[in-house]
């Protein structure tokens, strides 16, 4: 059944809508943690104006994280990075 809200009235002609850029600083601030931080991706909900930062590790289980602040966001994402062993370094044996 169509949305009455987005099916054009019977006998009126489609209305073209221009594509709007909101809040461009917040999606901007996401870009530039997103590039910061290659283990995750990050960006901006506009439905939910809030920043969100997905992992991109192999988990148990998907791991989204959600805050109102970009800086808020990137102290979650720290928080929340598996611990990496650093690789051995083998000497030469001599």
């Amino acid at each position: 059944m169509p949305n009455p809200r987005t099916t054009p009235l019977s006998g009126q002609p489609p209305v073209r809508v221009h594509p709007q850029n909101h809040d461009p600083a917040k999606r901007e601030a996401a870009a530039r943690l997103d590039a910061q931080h290659p283990a995750w991706l990050v960006l901006y909900s506009l439905h939910r104006r809030q920043f969100c930062a997905i992992a991109a590790w192999p988990a148990p289980e998907p791991l989204t994280l959600w805050a109102r602040t970009v800086e808020d966001l990137a102290q979650q994402m720290h928080a929340t990075m598996p611990v990496v062993p650093r690789p051995r370094v083998f000497q030469d044996a001599r």
